[in-house]
């Protein structure tokens, strides 16, 4: 369906071209009145080009795994496996759309309901400007746990891989308008998860944590009572004072902190959040 030179312009944008080319919409349309350079933002672009991407290769030995026992059980899996082999691109596109919209929905969720998995994802929501620059600022095994369910459900439906590769370039591009500060129409916040609906879920605002868990639609948010978006009111402060912007504190504080709460409150504690309490800030309602 793509030829060569189509997926290496997509490559070439994914890699080179939203990154650069949303903070130019961001200076020209701005949400909120910020810096554009800000603390922390050499260690996202560490974050979006370094080239041990070790979550990458996590991903690689789980889509090797998959594809493995998939060839070994060919035609031997439950109803629908493979159903997507052949069937209309754009059907298929759709599918991909849906699968990628609740996979995601999913793991964000339970990555903020689970504290072990939200010491992980923790790194993520540590800046305290956000912008497209952040949206690179993830944990290597946050990355690879948010992308385990849609791998699963690609390998067992069988796409096409061209549409698949497809799907991955819009979604990097929605990931780092998602997080961009821009400012758009408030009633797309309404269909999809544009700037302003994403940023309160990275807000410290008390009413809005735990909210706005979508990543490109959001449905979902809507059907499970998890949306907040006011019409006239913009979030402005944004995450953790304190929580270092070195990438690779950043990758061992996490076991770390995982490891004193373990010792402090027992092993349990990772698993189930405690009764919640009033709070002041987005990191003592995960605590």
């Amino acid at each position: 369906m793509l030829t060569p030179v189509t997926q290496e312009w997509l490559q070439m944008l994914s890699l080179y071209g939203w990154i650069w080319i949303i903070p130019i919409v961001e200076r020209l349309f701005p949400l909120n009145k910020q810096p554009f350079v800000r603390s922390g933002m050499i260690n996202d672009l560490i974050h979006t080009y370094h080239r041990l991407h070790l979550h990458s290769m996590l991903n690689a030995a789980f889509v090797a795994w998959l594809v493995t026992y998939a060839q070994q059980h060919a035609g031997q899996g439950a109803y629908l496996q493979g159903s997507l082999a052949n069937m209309h691109w754009g059907w298929s596109f759709f599918a991909l759309l849906l699968m990628g919209h609740v996979t995601f929905y999913v793991a964000h969720y339970y990555s903020h309901k689970i504290p072990l998995l939200w010491q992980f994802h923790r790194v993520h929501h540590s800046s305290l400007t956000l912008d497209s620059f952040s949206t690179s600022r993830f944990h290597v095994i946050d990355k690879a746990l948010f992308a385990a369910p849609y791998l699963m459900l690609v390998t067992y439906f069988q796409p096409d891989p061209a549409l698949i590769f497809l799907y991955i370039s819009f979604r990097d591009f929605w990931g780092r308008y998602g997080h961009g500060n821009i400012k758009d129409a408030h009633w797309l916040g309404y269909i999809v998860s544009n700037p302003k609906f994403h940023r309160w879920h990275h807000s410290n605002h008390p009413e809005a944590i735990d909210k706005n868990f979508s990543g490109e639609f959001n449905f979902m948010d809507y059907m499970f009572g998890t949306a907040y978006y006011p019409k006239e009111r913009v979030p402005d402060n944004f995450g953790e004072t304190g929580y270092s912007n070195n990438i690779i504190v950043q990758h061992y504080r996490p076991f770390v902190d995982i490891y004193n709460i373990a010792k402090k409150d027992g092993v349990m504690a990772l698993l189930r959040k405690p009764k919640p309490k009033p709070v002041q800030n987005y990191q003592a309602a995960q605590e």
